[in-house]
């Protein structure tokens, strides 16, 4: 098949290693990722927040390298993901704009919602737009003021409840939002 072939070729003239210790054919091993000791969480929106670890060193420079196009994370950010949600729930990421999806080639939200849910057997309601500018560069007064970020996708099939899926949790405003474009739908 294709894609095996595509895999075969990708491996051997773009090779991977882990960002951490240089281990091949994996962009973060295990040994390296975040464990489950390391999850931060917290409260936004009247919602549990789970991170899968706190956004500096290791972790922050491989999910640059993601927001950079390196799509050699999703997996294993998916995985980290997967291991923080309960099996079956249906999971809806929080896009980014087309700008940067352009720019990307993809969207890491929803890329990784996908996977996620892949392995947890769960759904991806991939049911919002992103609207508005880009957070990057804004103070954290700014980012917490602005809003209406997302707006519903016509005609999407909005599931009863979900798990929200973002990339970044910093100071919340995204996920705000996103909550609250949700729960206005009725989505809980």
């Amino acid at each position: 098949d294709r894609r095996g072939v595509w895999r075969y070729l990708a491996a051997w003239i773009f090779p991977v290693f882990c960002l951490g210790c240089g281990l091949p054919g994996v962009a973060l091993c295990a040994a390296c990722a975040p464990g489950p000791a390391e999850r931060t969480t917290g409260m936004v929106a009247n919602v549990a927040v789970t991170a899968a670890g706190s956004y500096d060193g290791l972790l922050r420079r491989a999910i640059v390298a993601m927001k950079h196009g390196e799509r050699a994370y999703l997996d294993p950010f998916a995985g980290l993901i997967a291991g923080t949600i309960a099996p079956g729930v249906p999971l809806v990421p929080l896009p980014t704009s087309r700008r940067r999806r352009a720019a990307r080639g993809f969207d890491q939200a929803v890329e990784l919602a996908r996977r996620a849910a892949r392995r947890q057997r769960s759904g991806c309601c991939d049911v919002l737009l992103k609207r508005g500018i880009a957070q990057r560069g804004r103070d954290r007064r700014a980012r917490l003021a602005a809003g209406g970020r997302f707006a519903l996708k016509r005609g999407a099939a909005l599931p009863e409840f979900a798990i929200v899926v973002d990339d970044v949790w910093t100071t919340g405003a995204t996920l705000a939002d996103g909550i609250a474009t949700l729960r206005a739908a009725g989505v809980a």
